[in-house]
């Protein structure tokens, strides 16, 4: 009886640090994708984005650890570079190429948070 409760109480803790770590990952997606929602707006406004670029580079290189324990570097190698790609784009003043680049980083923003959803989909 001992055992069977100590097994259980590991996969609960497993089971909360997942359910943690699906909320906590699409919750930072959100704030890079609102960021990216900025820099669009710095764009429309006549503006290069690139102020808006760094902010979301800094967002994104602050958990950079962490991620790349949780989740497949392929994803977060793409965004890297889709972001370097924005980035230099911006810094050029090169916006009519910037926003599929961006549109790209928002789509991939959104695959990294569902890579980490539980759903049936993610286990098979």
């Amino acid at each position: 009886m001992r055992a069977t409760r100590l097994s259980l109480m590991v996969l609960l803790a497993v089971l909360a640090f997942v359910l943690w770590n699906a909320a906590w990952v699409t919750d930072r997606c959100g704030e890079w994708t609102a960021a990216l929602g900025e820099t669009v707006a710095a764009l429309e406004r006549g503006g290069s984005g690139k102020q808006q670029l760094d902010a979301l580079n800094a967002l994104w290189q602050e958990p950079q650890g962490y991620l790349h324990i949780v989740i497949s570097h392929q994803e977060l190698d793409e965004a890297e570079t889709l972001l370097a790609q924005a980035a230099a784009m911006a810094a050029r003043g090169d916006s009519r190429s910037l926003y599929p680049v961006l549109a790209e980083l928002r789509c991939q923003f959104r695959l990294i948070a569902e890579t980490q959803q539980v759903s049936a989909r993610n286990i098979f």
